[in-house]
């Protein structure tokens, strides 16, 4: 548009100059009017286009400045495109992070779920197990207690009548002449002129101790001063009530009393037999045979209280199981998982056998195992020097 207006102007410009040229050839008044018009009209024409040759290069600043903004914008917007590619690729990784974490928060949740509830299955399966258990040995221990007395008598006569623990016996039913009414033991047997008690207890109390205590008491107020009873008193109580009594001996009124199971009346009876076989049992002085009876007592002794350790430990291994059901129930599922797959113990018959009738053997492996021996000897020490 600008270089149009250049011409014009030119081509305007050249033709005033041609009339004014011809105007002065002439002299024609009426064109030198117009040419002097024409001169006004060639210099706002020259304004004009000095006005638009500025607005031009102010216009072609602008654009310069224009482009180059676009250029920066363009290089920008390739900046931001490479951000928004990357940003892209890691929100995607992202994501897929996070769909792989929530399904393995999931697996997991189901997991611990699935373990919770089995834990409670079995923790209600044990508790159910123990009320039953508990159940059931209160109905057992009302049994064992109404048939005590009865079987004690039953088994102790049977016991008297082999061979080798054959005893004169009595039952509070059949006394010794002499005897006081007030005195009628379960159980008598007479041995070397004197008369052994046992006596079977009976209680449903919850202190057993106490009671056997105070049974102790009474017993030998009854039969103090009498020289016809043995100065060794045995009451008879079931085998489960032994293993819970933390006392099984005491001595009262010059008499010992032992708190002894069914089990051991037979050993009892068969050694206090071997006692009377003896030769010179006659001739022995009462502190003689207090000494082997002490002996007899001291293995019954040993064995009741060794069944009260074993009941001791079995209940501290129970407690231990209470316990470790406290941890994290994640961890018990498994580890009741494992347990499952486990095998029972089974010891050979075969040694234990004969390790009950070897005891030196026993001592020995016990001894091997405190003082280990070297597997290797002197002379393979040399060959390898």
């Amino acid at each position: 548009m600008i270089e149009l207006l250049l011409g014009l102007t030119l081509i305007g410009v050249a033709f005033i100059g041609f009339q004014q040229w011809k105007s002065q050839t002439d002299g024609d008044p009426r064109l030198k009017a117009e040419i002097e018009k024409k001169n006004q009209d060639i210099g706002e024409l020259k304004n004009l286009m000095i006005e638009m040759k500025s607005e031009k290069d102010e216009l072609a600043g602008k654009g310069k400045q224009l482009y180059d903004n676009f250029k920066n914008l363009e290089a920008d917007m390739k900046a931001m495109s490479k951000d928004r590619d990357g940003l892209s690729v890691r929100v995607s990784k992202f994501e897929a992070e996070s769909e792989q974490k929530q399904k393995r928060h999931e697996d997991m949740a189901t997991k611990l779920e699935e373990a919770k509830s089995a834990l409670d299955d079995e923790k209600v399966r044990i508790r159910r197990e123990d009320e039953e258990r508990q159940q059931q040995m209160i109905e057992d221990r009302d049994r064992m207690w109404n048939d005590h007395e009865q079987s004690v008598v039953a088994l102790l006569d049977g016991i008297t009548k082999k061979e080798h623990c054959a005893f004169p016996s009595f039952s509070n039913t059949n006394l010794p002449e002499g005897f006081s009414g007030s005195l009628k033991p379960d159980f008598m047997i007479k041995f070397l002129e004197q008369y052994i008690i046992f006596d079977a207890k009976v209680s449903r109390s919850q202190d057993l101790q106490n009671y056997i205590k105070e049974s102790v008491k009474k017993t030998a107020a009854k039969i103090k001063g009498n020289q016809s009873i043995y100065s060794t008193v045995f009451l008879v109580v079931p085998t489960d009530a032994v293993q819970s009594l933390k006392q099984i001996s005491y001595y009262e009124e010059g008499f010992t009393f032992y708190i002894v199971s069914p089990e051991s009346l037979e050993p009892i009876l068969a050694s206090f037999k071997r006692i009377e076989h003896y030769e010179f049992a006659e001739a022995m002085d009462p502190q003689e045979r207090e000494n082997i009876v002490d002996l007899v007592a001291a293995f019954h002794f040993h064995i009741s209280t060794r069944n009260a350790h074993e009941l001791g430990m079995m209940m501290h291994g129970l407690e231990t199981l209470s316990k470790a059901e406290q941890v994290h129930p994640e961890l018990v599922a498994e580890a009741l998982i494992k347990k499952a797959k486990m095998r029972n113990i089974n010891l050979n018959t075969a040694e234990t056998k004969e390790l009950v009738a070897n005891p030196k053997e026993v001592a020995q492996q016990l001894l091997e195992l405190v003082q280990p021996k070297a597997k290797i000897t002197k002379e393979d020490l040399g060959n390898v020097s």
